[in-house]
């Protein structure tokens, strides 16, 4: 078998090898974005920058009609043909005593004192001035007009009586239930011991207690609130005291018996 030996390169071929290796790539063609200026590469469909396509020239507008071939737009109206329209918003009138309207204009709401018609932002009606606040507050429950003198007999009759009859249930039955109360002990202490200091001071307190209830009733049918003298807000304070007192007596009565056991 015979072996051929290629022969080693000259220096000339290493220079030529050399030169092509570490020659400079022959320039390329740009491409020059039209939208954001970017350069891209010859041939290519898109930018690299903003995706903008290169495609053919688009076609120009027909100054004499539109792009296409279609009809033209139609003239400009003349100047001072054009005259602004006003739209008037009436807002919704109050019905079926509705507090809260809604209208082509938004939500709005009803004065129940004058009737006007409010947007929903205003705090104040603009008829009256009435708050939207009071406008929400419930109205306050009508006490019916008695004579004060009459008022005043029939609480003379049971504390509380005379409260119920204008229409104050609360105090009626708060006054009642305490005027029975301070009787009842009055009455079990006199039954027990006799005429004693217990049956004595209850008796007090429940005569008391009846004529202040006679009085507050009578200032409460003269719509003078500000005499009355027990207030709604004072009678647990009361309780608490009749209870103490009453707890105290006691107290004192079971050390009495215990001396004079021994």
């Amino acid at each position: 078998m015979i072996f051929q030996l290629e022969s080693a390169p000259s220096r000339a071929d290493d220079k030529t090898m050399y030169d092509q290796a570490t020659a400079a790539p022959p320039e390329l063609e740009e491409v020059r974005c039209p939208q954001c200026g970017g350069l891209n590469r010859a041939g290519a469909k898109w930018c690299g920058q903003c995706l903008e396509p290169f495609g053919p020239p688009r076609p120009l507008e027909n100054r004499g009609g539109r792009a296409g071939g279609g009809p033209p737009p139609p003239p400009p109206p003349p100047p001072g043909s054009l005259q602004p329209q006003v739209v008037s918003y009436e807002p919704p009138a109050p019905s079926d005593g509705k507090a809260f309207l809604v209208g082509a204009g938004g939500i709005s709401w009803a004065c129940k004192h004058c009737d006007a018609v409010n947007s929903i932002d205003t705090q104040d009606c603009s008829g009256c001035g009435m708050s939207f606040a009071d406008m929400l507050r419930p109205p306050e429950a009508v006490k019916p007009v008695r004579d004060p003198i009459t008022v005043a007999k029939i609480s003379l009759i049971w504390p509380g009586a005379g409260h119920a009859y204008i229409g104050d249930w609360g105090q009626a039955i708060a006054r009642g239930v305490v005027g029975f109360w301070v009787l009842v002990v009055a009455a079990v202490a006199f039954l027990q011991s006799g005429p004693g200091a217990m049956s004595t001071i209850f008796s007090g307190i429940s005569l008391v207690f009846w004529a202040v209830s006679a009085h507050d009733a009578f200032q409460e049918a003269s719509k003078a609130p500000s005499k009355v003298i027990l207030h709604g807000r004072y009678l647990p304070w009361l309780v608490m005291g009749i209870l103490v007192l009453l707890m105290g007596m006691l107290v004192v009565q079971g050390l009495q018996a215990n001396a004079q056991v021994r």
